[in-house]
C-alpha cells in the first residue's frame, strides 16, 4: 500500500472512530426482567411497592386478593438482592396476620426512616390507616397500630404512598409526613416516628393539598392519591385529579405541589401549585441519584391506563408543559392495571414494579393470560426518558 492509500485509510479510521463517539449507539428500550411472583389459583397480586433497604437489598410488598376491591386481602413480602435478579419466596408481611384477618389491607406502602427501619403503611377501607415496622435484622413487620388524625374532616382515610422521613435539621427530629386522602380531598399529616414507643407514628396536625369542588362548568373536581418526596429542603408532591369522579376521562391535570417542610405553616406555605398536563393516576414518585424525579403513573388519557414514565430533570423548577416525553413502561392488556413502583438499583438504572390482573388461562387471549396474577419487574434506564 503507498503513502496515499495508507493516509486514506487512517483518515476513514479516525472519522469513524469519532462517528461512534459522536452518536453513541442507541439506549436499550424498557425490557421485561422477570417475573418476580404469580399468585396461585383465583388470587392476584395488586398495589405493589418496592424500597432499597439500608443494606443494599430491596424489598417488595403487594396485595394479594381474588379482586380489585370488595374480598378480603393479605399483603406479600418478599427480599431481592442489590441488582434486582432473584428474589425470596414471598411470606405474609405481618409476623401476626391473623390480627387483620378478614379485612382487606390495600395499598401497602414502604417508607425507610432515618434508623433503617422501614415502615409499612396501608388502608382498610371504612375504617382508616395501619402502620406496622420492620427493622434491621427482622424477617417480618410488627403489629399493626391504627393511625388517629384530628383535623380532617369527612370520611375515614385512605392512603396511597409511603411515610415519607424528613432528614433532621435544627430542632426537627424524626418528623415524618403521611400522604392520605377521604371525601373532602387530598391531605397531608405530619407525626412524629418513635421507633421504641407506641404509637410509632404520633401525629400532630393534617393540612389539605387540595380540596375537592365543584367548579362553575358543572364538573366535580376530585383530589386523591397524594404521593411526595424530598430534594434538599423542598418537599415535591403529585396529587391525582379526576372530573366527576373518573366519569370524565378529559380535562384532569395532575396537580403539583411544592413546600419547604421546615418552615410550613399551613396551605399558605405551598409556594408551588401547578396543574400538569398529564393525566396521572395511581402514580409513584422516585428521586434518582442526580436528583431527578422519576415519575411513573397510569395514563388515563390511553385506553386501559397502561404504566408510563417521565424523567423530570428539574424538579425543583416548575415542571415543564410542553415536550414531556412518555416512556411506555408496561401495559398488561387489562384495565386493571397501573399503581408502579419504582428503584434505582444503580446510576440511571431501574426497576419498577407492575402486574397483570388478567383472569388465569391456558393460552393468551379474549381478556385472560397465561400469566395472570403475576408481578412482573420492568427495567429501564434513565437515557430512555
Amino acid at each position: 500500500m503507498n503513502s496515499r492509500r495508507l493516509w486514506a485509510a487512517l483518515v476513514a479510521v479516525v472519522v469513524a472512530a469519532m462517528a461512534v463517539g459522536v452518536n453513541p449507539a442507541p439506549a436499550a428500550a424498557v425490557t421485561q426482567l422477570m417475573k418476580l411472583y404469580q399468585e396461585p389459583g383465583d388470587y392476584e397480586a395488586r398495589f405493589p411497592d418496592i424500597l432499597k433497604l439500608a443494606d443494599g437489598r430491596l424489598m417488595a410488598v403487594w396485595h394479594k386478593a381474588k379482586s380489585h376491591q370488595g374480598d378480603p386481602g393479605t399483603v406479600q413480602l418478599s427480599y431481592g438482592t442489590a441488582n434486582g435478579t432473584s428474589w425470596s419466596a414471598p411470606v405474609p408481611a405481618l409476623a401476626h396476620p391473623s390480627l387483620m384477618a378478614g379485612k382487606d389491607m390495600r395499598d401497602p406502602k414502604l417508607g425507610k426512616m432515618n434508623d433503617g427501619a422501614v415502615v409499612m403503611t396501608f388502608f382498610v377501607p371504612g375504617d382508616g390507616v395501619y402502620s406496622s415496622v420492620w427493622k434491621p435484622g427482622w424477617t417480618r413487620f410488627d403489629d399493626p397500630e391504627k393511625l388517629v388524625v384530628a383535623g380532617i374532616p369527612g370520611s375515614v382515610p385512605a392512603q396511597h404512598a409511603s411515610v415519607l422521613a424528613l432528614p433532621d435539621q435544627g430542632g426537627s427530629v424524626n418528623q415524618v409526613l403521611i400522604a392520605v386522602y377521604n371525601n373532602t380531598g387530598a391531605w397531608f399529616v405530619r407525626a412524629t416516628w418513635r421507633p421504641v414507643t407506641a404509637p410509632r407514628l404520633l401525629a400532630a396536625d393534617a393540612f389539605q393539598l387540595a380540596a375537592n369542588a365543584p367548579a362553575a362548568n358543572g364538573f366535580t373536581h376530585t383530589y386523591t392519591e397524594p404521593s411526595f418526596v424530598q430534594i434538599d429542603g423542598t418537599v415535591v408532591a403529585v396529587v391525582r385529579h379526576e372530573l366527576n369522579n373518573g366519569s370524565v376521562s378529559n380535562g384532569a391535570p395532575a396537580k403539583v405541589l411544592k413546600w419547604n417542610p421546615y418552615t410550613f405553616a399551613g396551605p399558605q406555605s405551598y409556594y408551588d401549585v401547578q396543574d400538569l398536563p398529564v393525566q396521572a393516576s395511581s402514580h409513584h414518585l422516585l428521586v434518582t441519584q442526580d436528583k431527578k424525579v422519576l415519575f411513573t403513573f397510569g395514563d388515563k388519557a390511553v385506553s386501559l391506563r397502561p404504566t408510563q414514565g417521565i424523567l423530570i430533570d428539574s424538579p425543583l423548577a416548575p415542571w415543564p408543559t410542553t415536550g414531556l416525553r412518555k416512556v411506555l413502561i408496561y401495559n398488561s392488556g387489562s384495565g386493571d392495571q397501573a399503581n408502579p413502583s419504582s428503584v434505582e438499583v444503580s446510576s440511571g438504572r431501574f426497576l419498577t414494579l407492575a402486574y397483570n390482573a388478567k383472569p388465569k388461562s391456558t393460552v393468551e387471549g379474549g381478556g385472560a393470560s397465561p400469566n395472570g396474577g403475576s408481578l412482573w419487574i420492568m427495567q429501564s434506564y434513565a437515557s430512555e426518558y
